[in-house]
C-alpha cells in the first residue's frame, strides 16, 4: 500500500517549488487536507486545481481523492498504535455516562432529513447491498437482520472484491448501505464508486468530514467526540447500533410491505416458542 509521506520523501526532487509548498501543507495540515476538495486546497495555496492534480500525479496517485484515502488511513493507523489504556479505562469508570454523551452528540449530528430520504430509498430497493469491513461488520450484520424482517432482499459482503463483482451487478432502483467508522477504507470507497457508475443508490453510515461521506447519495452522520481504542468496536458500534436502529424504525413505520413482513416474522417468532 502507498504511503504518503513515502511517496512525497522519494518524489520531492520532482516537485517544482509551488508542488512542494502544496506537498509541504498538506503533510503539515493531514487532517484539514483530507476534508478539502481538490478546489479549496488549490485556492489555499493561491493556484489552479490542476496543478494540484499534476503534483497528485508526480507522487504517484491518480488524483486528489486517492492521496486524501491513503493520508487517512495512515492518520487512523497511527491513532490506532497511541491508544492509552488508561483512558480506556477511566471512560468506562462512568460507561454510562460515556453512551449518554456518543448518543447526545450523535442526536445533534444525525440530520433528519437524510434519514428520510434513506428509508425510502431502502423501502423502494429492489435489492439492498451492505458494504463493511472488520468491526464495522458487526453493525453490518445487524442491519443485514433487520431488514430481512422486513421482507427485504438483502446481503451483507465483508471482501472488498465480492463488493466490487455485487456493486457491478446493481442497477438503477438498487441500494447499498456502506458502513464505516472511517469512513476512508479504499475497497470500501472502491465498491461504493463502482455501485454509482451502475446507478445504485448509496448510503453511508460514517463520519461526516470522510472521503465515504461526501461520495455518498444520502449520508448518515456519525459522530465520535471521543474515541476508545481507534480501530473500533466500543464508541463507534454504539453510535452506528443508535443510527441503525433510528433507520429500522423509520422504514418500519412508512413501508406498508415491510410493517406486513414484520407482523408475518412475529408469527413465525410464535410457532417457535410452541
Amino acid at each position: 500500500m502507498k504511503s504518503f509521506i513515502n511517496q512525497f520523501n522519494e518524489k520531492l526532487p520532482a516537485l517544482t517549488k509551488i508542488e512542494e509548498k502544496i506537498a509541504r501543507f498538506i503533510l503539515e495540515n493531514p487532517e484539514s487536507s483530507v476534508k478539502m476538495s481538490v478546489q479549496s486546497l488549490a485556492a489555499k495555496a493561491s493556484v489552479a486545481p490542476s496543478t494540484v492534480i499534476k503534483m497528485c500525479r508526480k507522487l504517484g496517485f491518480s488524483g486528489f481523492s486517492e492521496l486524501k484515502l491513503t493520508l487517512a488511513s495512515e492518520m487512523n493507523l497511527a491513532l490506532a498504535r497511541n491508544v492509552n489504556l488508561d483512558d480506556v479505562q477511566s471512560t468506562f469508570g462512568d460507561y454510562n455516562g460515556f453512551v449518554a454523551e456518543l448518543i447526545e452528540a450523535e442526536l445533534a449530528h444525525l440530520r433528519r432529513e437524510e434519514l428520510e430520504k434513506a428509508s425510502e430509498i431502502i423501502g423502494n430497493a429492489r435489492y439492498v447491498d451492505i458494504y463493511s469491513f472488520g468491526f464495522d461488520s458487526i453493525e453490518g450484520l445487524d442491519l443485514y437482520h433487520k431488514l430481512v424482517l422486513l421482507g427485504k432482499r438483502v446481503q451483507h459482503i465483508e471482501n472488498g472484491y465480492m463488493q466490487m463483482i455485487s456493486a457491478s451487478r446493481l442497477k438503477e432502483g438498487d441500494a447499498v448501505v456502506a458502513i464505516s467508522s472511517t469512513g476512508t477504507s479504499r475497497d470500501l470507497y472502491a465498491a461504493v464508486k463502482h455501485a454509482k457508475h451502475f446507478k445504485a443508490k448509496v448510503i453511508s453510515i460514517a463520519p461526516e468530514s470522510s472521503i465515504l461521506s461526501k461520495e455518498a447519495d444520502v449520508a448518515l452522520n456519525t459522530h465520535f467526540k471521543k474515541l476508545i481504542l481507534r480501530d473500533g468496536g466500543i464508541a463507534t458500534r454504539i453510535v452506528q447500533s443508535f443510527v441503525i436502529d433510528e433507520l429500522f424504525i423509520k422504514i418500519l413505520k412508512k413501508d406498508e410491505k415491510a410493517k406486513e413482513y414484520y407482523e408475518r416474522f412475529k408469527e413465525v417468532l410464535d410457532l417457535k416458542r410452541r
